[in-house]
């Protein structure tokens, strides 16, 4: 909890320093086509490739903690070779894929849009892939970090991108090219940090010859399973981006800038916790420990979805206060602000829903279930999809704002009861063979 502790301290300073950064881009873009095509390029492009980095991390993470207690530090150190490696070439062949689908895609993904906005979402989405190719590789060294309880100096390591990408806007002003080469760059400054962090955290060894582990096919294989859910959730943005582009000019921008309020709560009340208690979980269960740790989860649940309610109804009361505070400057007028309260606001329930639906994914993922993960996914996201689009029929954007945090309600109830259910049997042993 002490490590907790400290790490929601580090998180709440890098997600103030995010904030001065949104505040920094709305003062020079505002709300407008412009930034609808930034923001439509980073969901676009980012689908495939966090989809695919987040479901390997969290096999990663599990499978690296594994490996270290059973066959020691030469087998972790192989394996995160490979891992590394493995990643890579996938997310290279995925994004010259998905790139190559993307006309076809925005036809129906931007439905709303003018070919010539279109267009530039494509320019967008292509300057982007240095972007995310790095970012899932960082993705894989931060799961290393949290494995080895390096917790405190690497939540500190994501300050450097909204730092850099500040100063640039700052001095480039309403430019794209800036705002995009600005993103990359804070991206290789995290690479560089995670590699020094890396270099003091892993022990150096040396695999013994003729050793053979298998650990990176549970690794490829525990990944292959948990991608389908991480792909139906990377729908949800984009489904809500679809719904949006055709609900106005300045629409997607606006529920932009609305979701980073409750992004940023739901990160600092769930991260914190949330990168500690994967290890905590998977170690406890290899223990044999289940009945303490399923007592610990189902109480933990509890208690974080009472908070979560309770701050959201608080951050509903100041919504409009902050909102005033954070964006209303230069391009972006009282009218938007008004306009973005009231998105915040219908976005802020989510908080409970999604708070505890996280916890339970944890638990879940720690048991090697990686079916039940992506069988919830599979259920649920078409279920908050349509509540979106039910909801925008009858109150327009505020309307799909409020289907998200119905959805992540729901979401979170199917979870946990799937995480209660016993397991036929984890995805692989933890006893050494």
């Amino acid at each position: 909890m002490r490590a907790a502790a400290g790490f929601a301290a580090i998180t709440s300073v890098v997600k103030a320093v995010a904030f001065l950064k949104e505040a920094v881009v709305a003062a020079a873009f505002g709300v407008g086509s412009t930034m609808d095509s930034y923001l439509m390029a980073l969901v676009v492009i980012g689908f495939p490739s966090l989809a695919l980095a987040n479901a390997a991390q969290t096999v990663f993470i599990r499978e690296y903690v594994r490996i270290i207690a059973v066959q020691g530090e030469p087998a972790a150190a192989r394996f995160l070779r490979q891992a590394a490696v493995g990643l890579l070439l996938a997310l290279t062949a995925l994004l010259v894929v998905w790139t190559a689908l993307l006309p076809a895609i925005l036809a129906v993904v931007g439905h709303g849009l003018a070919p010539a906005q279109r267009a530039l979402v494509v320019a967008n989405a292509e300057r982007l892939i240095p972007y995310y190719c790095l970012n899932g590789i960082n993705l894989l060294g931060y799961g290393v970090l949290q494995s080895r309880r390096v917790f405190l100096r690497s939540a500190l390591i994501p300050i450097a991108t909204p730092l850099i990408v500040m100063a640039l806007v700052a001095l480039g002003g309403a430019d794209l090219a800036v705002l995009i080469g600005s993103l990359t760059l804070g991206t290789v400054a995290e690479s560089m940090l995670i590699l020094v962090l890396l270099s003091r955290a892993q022990p150096r060894s040396v695999v013994p010859a003729g050793q053979t582990p298998g650990n990176f096919r549970e690794f490829a294989w525990g990944a292959l399973m948990l991608i389908p859910a991480s792909l139906v959730n990377g729908l949800l943005p984009v489904i809500e981006q679809t719904i949006a582009s055709g609900l106005g000019h300045g629409t997607i921008s606006a529920l932009g800038y609305a979701a980073k309020l409750p992004a940023t709560l739901n990160t600092l009340l769930t991260a914190a916790i949330g990168v500690t208690i994967l290890p905590y979980f998977a170690e406890r269960l290899a223990r044999g420990d289940e009945h303490n740790c399923r007592r610990f989860f189902v109480r933990y649940t509890a208690l974080v979805a009472l908070a979560g309610a309770a701050i959201a109804a608080v951050a509903v009361l100041g919504s409009g206060w902050f909102v005033r505070l954070a964006f209303q400057r230069g391009q972006f007028s009282p009218e938007n602000a008004l306009v973005v309260t009231t998105l915040q606001r219908a976005y802020l329930w989510q908080l409970p829903g999604a708070m505890a639906g996280s916890v339970a994914v944890r638990y879940v993922a720690a048991q090697g279930r990686y079916r039940a993960v992506a069988i919830g996914a599979l259920v649920m996201v078409p279920i908050t999809g349509l509540l979106q689009w039910l909801f925008a029929q009858g109150w327009g954007a505020p309307g799909l704002a409020f289907g998200t945090s119905v959805g992540a309600a729901l979401t979170a109830i199917v979870i946990f009861w799937l995480a209660l259910r016993p397991a036929a049997g984890p995805l692989s042993s933890w006893k050494a063979a």
